[in-house]
């Protein structure tokens, strides 16, 4: 079977789903097994209230039709109760102290102290038991449902995403490469040299000097997109490093300072960005494709996203994603959490329409169900061509991505599409995809809980990066980072931190 075949959505078989569906105001209970409820034809609709994020600029409206084709298939009554991206942390803050929370609602970080607490006093329904009577939600990767464990219990439904290709790894005009004869980089070495040519040698041809190897930022709190230059020296997803049983902190480790070693001096060359600790996602990806920078750190979606844009003025652009790159401590590659948030449902509700919640939710789980949400229509919101969905005109006007925040997309290979991509590009794309996740590593972390960590460790965060700015920027030398790890090792609550989580790990590691 071919590549393209083994991506192909058909969505006629998937419509025996239509008439197996929860019909979510029979009893969930009454599948036995957990299979999937026949509706009940003759029952009222089911009314659901839902707080979701919007990334677009409004709402879809209530007689939108992927809305409406939802509302058909699983016998609900949707009120949904929209939030901009931009404010949508405040808002779920608000909304959860408030106590006056929606039937289901999407929280975006399940680790954050206000859900903690609130999950450890019983505000959400542990979900934890009846998961499994429902097969599609069952059907998450074990990755999945433990990036959102709570003390080993599930307070919520995740919001399901890909494994592999959603973290920041380098993505590399591959045209640029070509036109300076190099091969793709590997190694460290590898990649300051390309990072260099790409700085010194006019890749894109125009006889100035006036491109860089590397445009990224960083955050408050941390390394942004340039986290892969320590997780590659450190063999590390993240700050925490599983070895002979224990986390190792890589913050206090030499690696991270040979890491900081590396870019000081590729700052000092001139290779990254000058601006990385003001620039903004937006002026990364234009550095991209206004021809001055080479390489970008990213999820893989991208990478046709902004060819796309450069090939109606250069046919030979091509932003590709690294398969993984080599350190001194081996191959490295970030595995994703499989989650992005998680949807609670308050204590509030009543538990016959939490059985209702869950089998709506397993309808979105399935195949039909998230091909609805995230695409549409077929024939109507995209169309489907050697296994590739391409999305149109009336997808924007329907607004339809805007559903895809309460199905999530469950195509392991979603980090590697982007509406309208070429066959061949996509084809690139899994295979990278399989690649690394022969190598991928997981953050080992995820789901550990330290008190002390959640009283202070923002504000250790914020120190420690700034002072990760300062080296890199040469305002202080070397030998002032060597000075800070020396006092962090002295601190009680930093080293509280380490020792809870420790504690953690280790509780995991018996079970």
């Amino acid at each position: 079977m071919t590549k393209n075949k083994r991506m192909t959505v058909i969505l006629a078989s998937a419509l025996s789903l239509t008439t197996a569906l929860a019909g979510c105001s029979t009893d969930a209970g009454s599948t036995g097994s957990g299979g999937t409820a026949a509706p009940d034809k003759e029952a009222k609709p089911t009314a659901l209230n839902i707080m979701l994020e919007l990334t677009l600029a409004d709402p879809p409206g209530e007689d939108n039709p992927v809305k409406l084709e939802i509302e058909k298939r699983t016998n609900t009554k949707l009120n949904f109760s929209w939030v901009s991206s931009n404010n949508y942390g405040d808002k779920q803050n608000v909304t959860l102290a408030s106590g006056d929370i929606p039937e289901m609602m999407l929280v975006l970080d399940p680790y954050h102290p206000q859900v903690l607490s609130m999950a450890k006093q019983g505000a959400f329904w542990d979900l934890t038991a009846q998961v499994k009577n429902y097969p599609n939600l069952s059907k998450f990767p074990e990755e999945t449902w433990s990036g959102i464990a709570i003390d080993g219990k599930y307070y919520g439904i995740p919001r399901s995403r890909a494994l592999i290709g959603g973290e920041n790894i380098p993505l590399i005009r591959k045209d640029w490469l070509d036109q300076l004869g190099l091969k793709v980089p590997v190694t460290m070495d590898d990649m300051y040299n390309v990072m260099k040519a790409f700085t010194d040698k006019d890749p894109d041809g125009n006889g100035k000097k006036d491109t860089i190897g590397f445009t990224g930022f960083v955050a408050a709190e941390g390394m942004g997109q340039f986290d892969w230059v320590e997780n590659t020296f450190n063999g590390s997803n993240g700050r925490w490093k599983a070895k002979d049983g224990q986390l190792l902190d890589t913050y206090t480790g030499k690696e991270t300072r040979d890491a900081l070693v590396w870019l000081n001096k590729a700052y000092a060359e001139g290779i990254i960005s000058p601006d990385f600790p003001t620039l903004k996602n937006s002026q990364v990806r234009e550095n991209i494709t206004t021809n001055k920078a080479g390489m970008f750190a990213d999820a893989m979606n991208p990478s046709w996203l902004l060819t796309g844009q450069m090939r109606k003025a250069n046919p030979k652009a091509d932003v590709m994603p690294l398969t993984y790159l080599e350190g001194p401590n081996g191959k490295y590659a970030p595995k994703n959490i499989g989650s992005y948030g998680m949807f609670v449902i308050p204590k509030s509700v009543p538990e016959a329409k939490v059985k209702q919640i869950l089998q709506f939710m397993d309808y979105g789980a399935s195949e039909e169900g998230w091909v609805l949400a995230n695409y549409g229509l077929k024939d109507i919101h995209y169309t489907e061509k050697d296994g590739l969905k391409t999305t149109n005109e009336q997808a924007i006007k329907d607004k339809v991505n805007a559903y895809g925040w309460i199905f999530a997309n469950l195509d392991k290979y979603q980090r590697g599409y982007q509406s309208g991509i070429p066959a061949d590009f996509m084809d690139r794309n899994r295979t990278i995809i399989d690649e690394r996740a022969k190598v991928a590593i997981p953050n080992p972390a995820i789901g550990l809980i330290s008190d002390t960590a959640t009283k202070v460790g923002k504000e250790y965060d914020k120190k420690i990066q700034d002072m990760k700015t300062k080296v890199i920027m040469g305002r202080e030398p070397i030998t002032a980072w060597d000075d800070f790890i020396a006092k962090l090792k002295t601190e009680p609550d930093y080293q509280k931190i380490v020792k809870e989580i420790n504690e953690e790990y280790a509780k995991r590691v018996k079970k």
